[in-house]
């Protein structure tokens, strides 16, 4: 056991180095990106975190609520303790997030393969992924939705395998905290309890006390930032109030045959004099008229998009333009996501077939639930670099199933 304890630190221990060491050498091996979008949001929430200003975005005047807090605060708390601000600064903080959210898939590769040479293949792999490792270029909370995903993954596999009233606690407060990195997650303890409704060769049941204590500490976690939304707005928004702006740029990137684009639709509700509640209803009211664009067009397009490699920082140094499919994107694709998408769906059917763990089980359905939540939002390709992970957790053969039922 204790030797096993031993190898099991020092993989951990390489995985980090690696992972930090990769992160830190492309930091300081290119220009960094200048702010240019949402990166300009986060850095000015982290700033104003590190003044001792509060959450917002114009140094204390207004709260802010339209993003999602937890990136912001970190680095807020970096830029605090550092000390600095920079640009630069900031990417030191993603690397470290890198090397937290790798070692954390580590964690979750532990779990569910039980060699730990193949696991620490799989760390590796992610460790000096290019996809992942060019985003600590960027002030953006992927590294962050990663971390927190991975970590309340793994906490969520360990109660599969051995539930208690402990571990589902454990799990429904990391997939809060998760909530707060970004809300998409906010389905996934739903998830865990409705396992229970699946055959019954590969169902997972919770007693109804670690049921009660994986939605109370999901709840706990949350609520402290609901309950400050609510005095500062006066109005129940969970986590952030992003909702419009989602439902704007989806109405705006519409290019419906026929019709004018619907960028034009949704200046004409910016400039026009109406309120909050009229903005929304005229944007739904676009959106229920054009049915087949937003529910298989547009979701049909998100499908795709998320499966899709991200290369902003390819895009950023004029190697392809954004949408282009040329050499570069079908070199990332063959190298980093068709073959472990290969993967991913024979490891589905070996669980679909009872051949697989809950565990493991509960893996495959967080990544497919979360790529069918994103068809139905936003479809972007770095949404999906937060479960890429479970990617490289498919291709190592799992943990087999005993004759009781239960993990091996």
């Amino acid at each position: 056991m204790k030797r096993n304890l031993s190898s099991r630190g020092v993989a951990t221990a390489i995985v980090a180095a690696v992972a930090l060491a990769c992160s830190l050498v492309f930091v300081f091996s290119y220009p960094l990106p200048p702010l240019t979008s949402d990166d300009i949001g986060y850095m000015a929430l982290a700033r104003s975190v590190a003044q001792g200003t509060g959450f917002s975005e114009d140094g204390g005047i207004t709260p802010a609520v339209y993003r999602p807090p937890l990136f912001s605060l970190l680095l807020g708390g970096w830029f605090r303790a550092t000390g600095t601000s920079s640009i630069l600064s900031a990417s030191v903080f993603q690397s470290l997030l890198h090397t937290l959210g790798t070692v954390a898939a580590f964690g979750l590769f532990l779990e569910i393969i039980p060699s730990l040479a193949w696991a620490f293949g799989a760390a590796l792999f992610i460790a000096v992924n290019p996809l992942l490792v060019s985003r600590v270029a960027f002030v953006l909370q992927e590294p962050t939705v990663l971390l927190f995903t991975m970590i309340a993954a793994w906490l969520t596999v360990r109660l599969v395998k051995a539930h208690s009233a402990a571990k589902a606690a454990l799990s429904g407060a990391a997939w809060g905290v998760c909530t707060l990195a970004k809300v998409v997650s906010w389905y996934v303890p739903l998830l865990i309890v409705a396992m229970r409704f699946l055959p019954a060769r590969f169902r997972f049941t919770l007693r109804g006390k670690e049921v009660l204590a994986l939605l109370f500490c999901f709840t706990a976690a949350i609520a402290p930032w609901t309950i400050r939304n609510y005095v500062h707005f006066n109005r129940l928004i969970p986590v952030n109030g992003q909702g419009e702006g989602l439902l704007e740029w989806n109405v705006s990137h519409a290019e419906i045959p026929g019709e004018a684009p619907g960028e034009e639709y949704v200046k004409k509700v910016q400039t026009g004099n109406f309120t909050e509640n009229q903005r929304k209803e005229l944007l739904w009211n676009y959106v229920k008229e054009h049915p087949y664009h937003f529910l298989v067009r547009r979701t049909a397009r998100n499908v795709i998009h998320f499966a899709a490699p991200s290369r902003d920082w390819w895009i950023l140094r004029g190697h392809c333009a954004p949408g282009e499919h040329g050499t570069l994107y079908w070199i990332l694709t063959s190298l980093f996501h068709i073959p472990l998408f290969l993967f991913l769906v024979y490891r589905t059917w070996q669980f679909g077939s009872g051949l697989a763990p809950p565990g493991f089980g509960f893996v495959m359905l967080l990544y497919w639930t979360y790529w069918i939540e994103h068809a139905l939002l936003w479809g972007d390709p770095r949404y999906g670099l937060a479960v890429y992970p479970i990617l490289a957790g498919a291709v190592p053969p799992f943990a087999g199933i005993s004759k009781m039922g239960g993990d091996t």
